[in-house]
C-alpha cells in the first residue's frame, strides 16, 4: 500500500455534507411533513379537490421527508469517521517515528476516510433525491382537477426547470471526471424523458412534446451506441490483441452497443405510440427497457467514477 494520507476530493466535500446534512436537510425534512399534513387535510373534503393527483403528491412529499431524514442520518455516521492527520498524530504520539508517522496510522486515516467518504455520498445521495421528490409533489400538486389555466401552465413550466434544475446539479456533483459526465448526461436525460413521457401517456399534458423528447432520446442511445463499438487499433479490438482485461472490456463494449440500440428502438416506438394512440399500457412496455437500460449505465458510470476517485 502506498504511504502517506488519503485527503479527501473535493478537499472540501466531508465539510460541505456537514452543512448539508445540519441545517438543510432538517429544513427540508420539516417543509415536506408540513406539506404532507396539508395535503391530508385537503383531501378530507373531496368536494373542494385540490390537485388531479393528490395521492401522488402526498406520497412524494413523505418520501422527501423521509429521505431527508435519511441525509441527516448518514451526515452523523460521516462526522464519525471523520478525523484529520494532526488529530491522528494527537491521539497515538507512539506511533510517530522521530515525528514522521508510521504505516499504520497511515493505514487508519485511509481506512477512516474511505468510511467518511462513502456516508457523506449516502447523505448526498438522500439529499437530492429527498429535493426531487419534493419538487415532484410540489408538481402533483399544482396540476388542477379540471381545466389547467395559462397561467397555471407557467407554475408548472417552472416548477419543470427547478426538477431539470436539481437533476443536473446531482449530474454534476456526481461525478468528478469529465468524460464520465458527458456520457452520464445522455443516460440521465433519457431517462428524464422517459418517466416524463410515461406520465403523460396517463393524461392528455403535452403527450406530442412528450413524444418529441423521447424520440430525442432514442436518437442519443442510437449515437451513443455507434461510438461505443470498438474501432480498429483499439486495445482488445480484434482476437489476441492487448491483454485480457482489454478484451473483456471490447466484449462489454460490444454488448454495450447492442444494449444502448435496443433501448433506442423501444424508445423511438414508443415514442410513436405516444404521439399517435391513446395506449397507456403500451407507452409504458416500450419506454420500460429505456428506462432500465439508463439506471443501469448510470450506476455502472457512478462504480466507475467512485473507482476512480479512490485511485
Amino acid at each position: 500500500m502506498n504511504s502517506g494520507w488519503r485527503p479527501p476530493q473535493p478537499s472540501g466535500y466531508l465539510e460541505s455534507i456537514q452543512a448539508v446534512g445540519g441545517f438543510a436537510a432538517p429544513l427540508l425534512a420539516g417543509a415536506s411533513f408540513a406539506l404532507a399534513v396539508l395535503g391530508l387535510q385537503a383531501a378530507a373534503t373531496p368536494a373542494t379537490a385540490y390537485s388531479r393527483w393528490p395521492d401522488a403528491s402526498l406520497a412524494f412529499f413523505i418520501a422527501a421527508g423521509l429521505a431527508q431524514i435519511g441525509a441527516v442520518q448518514a451526515t452523523a455516521w460521516t462526522r464519525r469517521y471523520m478525523c484529520t492527520p494532526d488529530e491522528l498524530a494527537q491521539w497515538y504520539p507512539e506511533r510517530l517515528v522521530n515525528g514522521t508517522p508510521s504505516q499504520w496510522l497511515y493505514n487508519v486515516q485511509r481506512s477512516q476516510m474511505r468510511q467518511a467518504l462513502r456516508w457523506a455520498n449516502v447523505a448526498r445521495g438522500f439529499f437530492h433525491a429527498g429535493m426531487v421528490a419534493l419538487l415532484a409533489g410540489l408538481f402533483a400538486a399544482c396540476v388542477p382537477p379540471n381545466h389547467i389555466s395559462s397561467g397555471r401552465w407557467v407554475v408548472l413550466a417552472v416548477v419543470v426547470v427547478g426538477i431539470l434544475g436539481e437533476s443536473a446539479w446531482l449530474i454534476r456533483a456526481s461525478f468528478l471526471d469529465r468524460a464520465l459526465r458527458r456520457r452520464a448526461w445522455v443516460h440521465a436525460l433519457v431517462l428524464v424523458a422517459a418517466v416524463g413521457a410515461l406520465i403523460a401517456g396517463f393524461t392528455d399534458m403535452l403527450r406530442v412534446l412528450a413524444a418529441a423528447f423521447v424520440l430525442a432520446g432514442a436518437l442519443a442511445y442510437a449515437l451513443a451506441g455507434r461510438r461505443n463499438q470498438p474501432r480498429p487499433g483499439d486495445p482488445g479490438a480484434g482476437p489476441g490483441q492487448g491483454p485480457p482485461t482489454d478484451q473483456v472490456r471490447s466484449r462489454w463494449r460490444r454488448w454495450h452497443r447492442v444494449v444502448l440500440l435496443i433501448a433506442g428502438g423501444c424508445a423511438a416506438a414508443g415514442a410513436i405510440v405516444l404521439a399517435a394512440a391513446d395506449l397507456a399500457v403500451v407507452v409504458t412496455i416500450t419506454l420500460l427497457p429505456s428506462i432500465l437500460v439508463a439506471v443501469g449505465c448510470l450506476a455502472d458510470l457512478a462504480r466507475q467514477e467512485r473507482i476512480l476517485r479512490q485511485a
